[in-house]
């Protein structure tokens, strides 16, 4: 069992250390002021950490600090300047939904799903990912994402029936909220319909008419 300590409900700490009285506690703190400092010149504010009275929040998002692991809110790094190179973060990987329905789509002529708002080029997608939500346009297979902004939490549930590309895109946390550039991120057509139970059938995203569908 590690020994926590937590600043409000946006910071916890973890460390190695088996819990002990308050003094053993403060020990293993102090050993750790380097790093605190680094987050509070990462933050601007003074942080007041105190061992934590319970379990972590599910909502933290956990880095790496050597052997301590550092649980930041969504709310805290949303607001928060590029981080100092103490933190290794990890990796989010987002499902891209390329269409949404309220109800069963129906299929058209040869199997193919048509995708209404992919008769505008380029079309607004979705990355999923953690209860957060990237919007971002694409012009189709091959082409490049565009995202229009960081992580915010997600104003609505998916949609019951989607068309959702095969595989997720899977890029370092920093460049996700813009601390580092983003690296270009441009997926092929697998894709597949997913509904209320889970993927329904398998196909690829391929130009139909005047836009795009999903061919079964």
């Amino acid at each position: 069992m590690s020994l926590a300590f937590e600043a409000g409900a946006g910071l916890r700490l973890q460390l190695p250390d088996a819990p002990g009285d308050a003094l053993d506690a403060a020990l293993a703190l102090a050993a750790h002021e380097p790093l605190v400092a680094a987050l509070e010149a990462w933050l601007q504010q003074p942080l007041d950490l105190r061992p934590a009275a319970g379990d972590a929040p599910a909502a933290l998002v956990w880095a790496d600090a050597g052997p301590v692991a550092v649980g930041v809110s969504w709310p805290l790094l949303a607001a928060a300047s590029p981080p100092p190179p103490e933190l290794a973060w990890p990796e989010l990987a987002c499902e891209v939904d390329v269409a949404g329905f309220d109800r069963v789509p129906p299929l058209g002529t040869a199997g193919v799903l048509l995708l209404p708002a992919a008769f505008d080029t380029p079309w607004r997608v979705a990355l999923h990912a953690a209860g957060r939500v990237v919007d971002a346009e694409w012009r189709g297979p091959g082409s490049e994402l565009a995202l229009c902004g960081p992580p915010e939490p997600a104003a609505a549930p998916r949609a019951a029936w989607r068309v959702q590309l095969a595989e997720p895109v899977r890029r370092p946390l920093p460049q996700w909220l813009g601390w580092q550039p983003m690296a270009p991120a441009a997926p092929g057509a697998a894709a597949r319909l997913v509904g209320p139970e889970g993927p329904l059938a398998e196909g690829r995203i391929a130009p139909a008419l005047s836009g795009y569908g999903l061919l079964i």
